[in-house]
């Protein structure tokens, strides 16, 4: 893949250029999946068959919900582009199941940027997550120690 064309070497800064240079593994990730340079090429991307590992620190939801806030906030760290959701990321850091994130979706209570959470949203570096814990709580506990018994007549 071309990273730049026709232009002049005093025109790439010096760092980029003495990283490239040097095969520095994290700047050829983020040409990798950048967005921008796949354009450039006229390059697809089979961004599905990306293999990734969610890493975060695990917190209990005692420990969440224990704090004086009334929102549980967290922002995204992922300096790639590679067609994470972000309902992908709150399910596996909170331990939801789909259904509970559909719950809390539905209860207008998780906010990116300030603006309620579609499911399509794409995770971008920098995304700043916000969840109304009281309505997290409501979900999480409501039913769980509930029992349905039917009655047949």
């Amino acid at each position: 893949m071309t990273l730049f064309s026709r232009i002049r070497t005093e025109s790439i800064s010096k760092e980029i250029f003495n990283r490239l240079s040097e095969n520095d593994t994290e700047l050829v990730w983020e040409y990798a999946f950048s967005r921008e340079t796949r354009r450039k090429n006229n390059a697809e991307a089979d961004l599905d068959s990306v293999e990734y590992e969610i890493q975060f620190d695990e917190v209990s939801l005692e420990q969440m919900m224990a704090s004086g806030s009334e929102v549980l906030s967290f922002t995204i760290k992922c300096p790639f582009e590679f067609n994470l959701r972000i309902s992908t990321v709150i399910r596996t850091c909170l331990n939801l199941s789909s259904g509970k994130l559909n719950q809390l979706i539905d209860a207008d209570a998780v906010f990116v940027h300030g603006k309620p959470l579609q499911k399509k949203h794409k995770v971008q570096n920098g995304d700043i997550v916000n969840i109304q814990k009281e309505i997290l709580k409501n979900i999480l506990y409501n039913g769980e120690n509930q029992i349905e018994v039917g009655l047949e007549k």
